[in-house]
């Protein structure tokens, strides 16, 4: 049963119901906050938590520190702090195969993402590399570098992303040149690489303006997600690095003369 209580707030203390508002809220957005439920639902944490462990053992959910993902993991819409631990060791053996696209003296732009947030941690000072990008959590990484040249450029800060976008971003993509963009996407169909919102989908596309080569870092999962704003086609990607979870299947839909590096775990 749901009951109002003072002051307008829903109480649900029916088990099934509240269950069914958990799931509802985890295919809306991908991952929910143990805390955020039970404040929002007026029971006490250690409840919601076991009505996560249910969904769990029903393969409705999937438990991480703090909350649960949706089946299959995150979606484009779930915190930035929660898609960074879903397939870590993926992510960091893309990061480490991808390293061979930047050579000492070069210049890169890093992307705002998850994946090119593992390469800004794996990049070594000691290449007289200039880096470029958008993304906070990579300036703050670089930031601590003697070696590496890093150029931050700001903006509008959307927190989803952690990034700075907008036009003053774009702006001053657009004075700027590099060797090489590693690209980071929400989803990779048919037609090319995808993100989530217009904003991001500008500087992305900025920064393929600028790069002699593009390189997208994505992890496998990226081939099963969508998103809704297109942001290149595959005749504008140079290589594309994934993980070795990609099937047969999806390597047999990219175009021909992909370049495709499969970074082993």
């Amino acid at each position: 049963m749901v009951t109002r209580e003072r002051g307008g707030e829903l109480r649900y203390n029916s088990a099934p119901e509240r269950r069914e508002e958990i799931l509802r809220r985890l295919r809306e957005t991908g991952y929910v906050s143990a805390p955020d439920l039970g404040a929002e639902l007026a029971v006490s944490e250690r409840t919601v938590r076991r009505d996560l462990q249910r969904l769990a053992e029903l393969g409705l959910a999937e438990l991480v520190y703090g909350g649960a993902l949706a089946p299959g993991g995150v979606t484009p819409r779930s915190p930035f702090g929660v898609r960074s631990q879903a397939r870590s060791e993926q992510k960091r053996a893309i990061a480490e195969l991808a390293l061979r696209f930047v050579e000492p003296g070069a210049t890169v732009g890093l992307d705002a993402g998850t994946t090119t947030l593992e390469l800004a941690r794996l990049l070594p000072d000691d290449r007289d590399v200039t880096v470029v990008t958008h993304s906070l959590p990579a300036m703050t990484v670089l930031g601590e570098r003697s070696g590496t040249n890093l150029i931050g450029l700001g903006g509008f800060h959307h927190p989803p992303t952690k990034a700075f976008t907008g036009p003053d971003t774009v702006a001053a993509i657009g004075r700027l040149r590099v060797d090489t963009f590693f690209l980071a996407a929400s989803g990779l169909g048919d037609r090319g690489a995808y993100c989530a919102t217009p904003l991001d989908a500008e500087v992305k596309r900025a920064f393929i303006g600028i790069a002699d080569h593009v390189v997208l870092l994505a992890d496998s999962a990226k081939l099963r997600q969508t998103a809704p704003v297109p942001i290149c086609g595959h005749s504008e990607i140079d290589a594309f690095v994934t993980d070795a979870a990609i099937t047969e299947a999806q390597r047999a839909a990219l175009p021909p003369g992909t370049r495709l590096l499969v970074a082993e775990i």
